[in-house]
């Protein structure tokens, strides 16, 4: 279908089956889903979503946090007559569908958290926001440019040098204050663990093993009891795209 606004959130569809919501990460948009559109969509009826202050969305008035953003998720679900959910979400993306789905539990079938977590920020990566936001308001360019390279594992950057090239360009696309919007939200999100631990709902987890984000070692023995399908591939936080063909065998079994 043609992209279409609905309220402040800009999404496209794809395909015609279940829904399937797919939702990025910060500093991206909903472009990083596009590779995966051909064969998922022949399933699924795809929902690519700009988060607020991301893409073609518009940045959220007033104080941030995923609660609000889930909201607007809500409002377009609600537009699109959408029932028995299934959510993938790229880091970020992760936290917005929890919010959502705590919020709105009749509404999921399923979720998936590709390089994401239930587990809230530690007070060490809460300072590590804090001192990018503060960095982001002197030089925007020069932090977004490295924090993208550094989201890659460190043995793949050399084979996707043009890669990285384009991804820190759509980053770039981000505008200051959707960036800092983002950071202050995801620093104060609540921590989801025991409601991913007791949800009812299909959970699968998509973990990098060279992650220096998100510790997939650590998640797997936490959650593995759980009914909670995890999935530790080869590379870093930007799975989407370092394993693509791993990535996306999980995502047509979900």
């Amino acid at each position: 279908m043609p992209n279409i606004i609905e309220n402040t959130l800009f999404y496209e569809e794809f395909g015609n089956g279940p829904a399937m919501l797919l939702l990025h990460g910060f500093l991206e948009n909903r472009k990083m889903w596009m590779p995966f559109v051909p064969e998922l969509s022949k399933k699924h009826r795809l929902v690519l979503i700009d988060l607020p202050g991301h893409g073609k969305s518009d940045v959220l008035k007033g104080a941030q946090n995923l609660v609000l953003m889930a909201a607007e998720i809500k409002k377009l679900v609600d537009h699109l007559q959408l029932k028995d959910l299934k959510f993938v979400g790229h880091s970020m993306g992760g936290y917005v569908a929890l919010a959502y789905a705590e919020r709105f539990p009749e509404d999921i079938s399923g979720i998936c958290l590709l390089n994401s977590t239930p587990k809230a920020d530690t007070a060490e990566r809460v300072a590590l926001r804090e001192h990018g936001i503060t960095v982001a308001q002197k030089n925007y360019h020069a932090l977004v440019s490295m924090s993208v390279a550094n989201l890659f594992s460190q043995h793949l950057r050399s084979r996707l040098t043009e890669v990285i090239q384009i991804t820190k360009q759509e980053a770039l696309q981000t505008p200051l204050e959707g960036y800092i919007n983002s950071q202050k939200a995801m620093a104060i999100r609540d921590d989801s663990t025991e409601f991913w631990k007791n949800g009812s709902f299909k959970k699968m987890m998509i973990l990098g093993a060279h992650d220096t984000l998100i510790r997939a070692e650590d998640l797997k023995c936490e959650f593995t009891e759980y009914d909670v399908q995890i999935d530790v591939l080869e590379g870093g936080h930007m799975l989407a795209i370092e394993n693509f063909e791993g990535v996306l065998a999980i995502l047509k079994q979900f």
